[in-house]
């Protein structure tokens, strides 16, 4: 059996810095309740389950065009560009400053570049109550901000 050598130097200082940066990402992720780190940030949103006698909160995004009907607009890659989570993630900030909102208006437009832009985009939260674990009553529609273009 051939014996094992040692590491010199700089594979061990290699090693460190890479755990080291490793830890930094995670610390910074959890520290700062951010998944732009991802897959290294806190993952918030597998942390906890929903409780069977509480309410589920669906964000939810609506648009209008010149002041016809509003209509769902789903959040992702081919709508807005923008996932719901990276949305629920930052919507203090987006309560502080509506014109947050716009960058999503703008890509939604881009998207359908044959349709009369968007003249106003609502941030929503539909909530759901649970018996049990179980919906009950009415979907409680709630607007938690208004963008309109200039």
């Amino acid at each position: 059996m051939p014996t094992p050598r040692r590491l010199g130097a700089l594979p061990v200082l290699w090693r460190t810095l890479a755990v080291l940066l490793c830890l930094g990402v995670l610390l910074t992720g959890a520290l700062t309740r951010s998944n732009d780190l991802f897959p290294l940030g806190v993952l918030d949103q597998f942390s906890k389950g929903t409780d069977p006698a509480g309410e589920v909160v669906n964000t939810c995004l609506q648009g209008r065009r010149g002041t016809g009907e509003w209509f769902d607009i789903p959040f992702g890659s081919r709508s807005v560009g923008i996932g719901r989570a990276e949305v629920e993630n930052t919507l203090e900030q987006i309560r502080e400053d509506p014109e947050l909102l716009a960058p999503l208006a703008a890509e939604y437009d881009r998207r359908h570049a044959g349709q009369e832009p968007l003249t106003e985009l609502v941030l929503c939260q539909r909530i759901t109550s649970l018996e049990d674990g179980t919906a009950t009553g009415e979907e409680e529609f709630v607007v938690v901000v208004r963008w309109s273009a200039p």
